[in-house]
């Protein structure tokens, strides 16, 4: 169902998608290249007709597969698959044709991002293009958690970097179409961002491409397979390759684990946190999913600026955050939870990294005379936490889940930002309360919690 959610979104205004479309790429290449690399679920629609291939193979084996995936280019590696694990269909509980139109290459990155690279050309031709897919149903990894290095056999495994955890299946058809009411004037290339703003003249259509029939996916084959037209990969479910030397960690990938102990009169278990903030590149899976809001444009914000999307998210409230991270399958830590990490659990530290004042060199802060905002997360690697957590001081002020004060209307919120000179602002034990609708200036940010993972012991499992 999620494949289907940004066709069911209402378009924007031509001025609404310039702004959209400039704030992921600044009409450069390179910029959108890094957009869709830094994506855990791209769209395959239109991709090349090989490595479509190349996937479906995959499913017949069942075994999950490998792939590199850098930039704009991901390559499914055929001779590298997992040893455990394999792909269990789920059949799709709304399968009926979604149409949106293309105006430019830009949106055309934007929507299908791998196939995108190939949708572009088209518009040296025509003025816009119609996309025609229906989902059938899901190929995906049950009961596994994260794959590791030592896990692929194969002559291919060299540069591996992801595992395709999931494949969207269904069928597509792409139409292109000419005249005034497909969009304006034809412009080829990512700069192309702001085609689109044209009348409302007839238009012809010519195909240019299919695979399968959008129409046949509401029926089911043999055993509830999708019929044969069907069954083309559509979107793909990454999940990062980590190092072997990570499987006894208690934590998901990106996470730190800290231990429990006592803060005040409370008691805390064991926990896990993000090392970053959340970043604008991991809250746009969200907003594309249909579930996160789009922030609101502010001053300072990292939304739209094109060279953040390693930035921390800004301009989010409270309920924003929560969302992202039940989304994610996480949670926004208590007060108590980010105040026990940065601190250094018993250490009890004044800032994340120790006694010392802040610098630059600890923390992103003392940049508002310069009107420089947020910095890249993790940007500063001299000022971790005890347990590797970085920028809990500075950059952004962080969501916590508590209730500031016991009113429900505010939460807590910890960690100074990017805008703080006073050395005071940036103590971890600092609160201050925000209302829970407030988004901040680009200074206001978040990042998740998680419960540790089970640890094994002899036949039985400890959690």
């Amino acid at each position: 169902m999620l494949l289907l959610g940004l066709g069911c979104r209402p378009d924007p205004s031509p001025q609404e998608h310039a702004d959209e479309l400039v704030a992921i790429f600044g009409g450069d290449r390179g910029q959108a290249c890094k957009y869709v690399s830094s994506l855990s679920r791209p769209y395959v629609v239109g991709w090349d007709e090989l490595k479509l291939n190349d996937l479906q193979r995959a499913i017949d084996t069942g075994r999950p597969l490998a792939v590199r995936f850098e930039g704009c280019e991901l390559e499914p590696l055929l001779g590298c698959t997992a040893a455990t694990g394999r792909y269990g269909f789920s059949a799709a509980t709304m399968t009926k044709p979604q149409t949106i139109e293309l105006r430019s290459a830009a949106e055309a990155f934007t929507r299908f991002q791998l196939g995108g690279v190939g949708l572009e050309a088209h518009f040296d031709t025509y003025n816009a293009l119609e996309v025609t897919r229906a989902l059938g149903g899901t190929w995906e990894v049950g009961e596994h958690g994260d794959f590791f290095a030592d896990e692929f056999q194969g002559s291919r495994c060299a540069g591996a970097t992801h595992v395709v955890h999931a494949i969207d299946v269904g069928a597509y058809r792409v139409n292109g179409l000419t005249g005034a009411g497909g969009g304006g004037s034809a412009q080829g290339g990512v700069a192309g961002a702001q085609a689109g703003a044209g009348g409302e003249a007839t238009q012809s259509r010519a195909e240019l491409s299919h695979k399968g029939n959008p129409e046949v996916c509401g029926q089911s084959g043999w055993g509830n397979i999708p019929a044969t037209d069907c069954k083309t990969p559509l979107r793909l479910t990454l999940h990062p390759i980590r190092p072997a030397a990570e499987r006894e960690s208690l934590c998901p990938y990106g996470m730190q684990h800290i231990a429990g102990g006592r803060l005040g009169e409370l008691s805390l278990l064991d926990f896990c946190l993000d090392t970053t903030e959340v970043t604008v590149a991991a809250y746009r899976e969200c907003v594309e999913a249909g579930r996160c809001e789009t922030p609101p444009r502010s001053r300072y914000g990292t939304w739209r600026d094109p060279d953040a999307q390693q930035h921390p998210v800004t301009d989010v409230s409270w309920y924003d955050a929560t969302t992202y991270c039940e989304w994610a399958g996480r949670r926004l830590p208590t007060v108590e939870e980010w105040e026990w990490a940065a601190r250094g659990r018993d250490e009890a530290r004044p800032f994340p990294w120790g006694t010392r004042p802040p610098t630059s060199d600890l923390t992103c802060w003392r940049r508002e005379d310069g009107k420089l905002g947020t910095c890249v997360a993790g940007e500063r690697p001299l000022g971790p936490s005890r347990d590797g957590v970085l920028d809990l001081a500075g950059n952004v002020r962080e969501w916590t889940d508590t209730p500031f004060e016991g009113r429900r209307s505010k939460r807590a919120v910890m960690g100074g930002s990017w805008r703080d000179s006073d050395p005071a602002a940036l103590r971890v034990d600092r609160r201050q309360g925000l209302r829970a609708r407030d988004g901040g200036d680009g200074d206001l940010g978040f990042r998740c919690a998680a419960a540790v993972r089970p640890v094994e012991i002899g036949d039985g499992v400890e959690i």
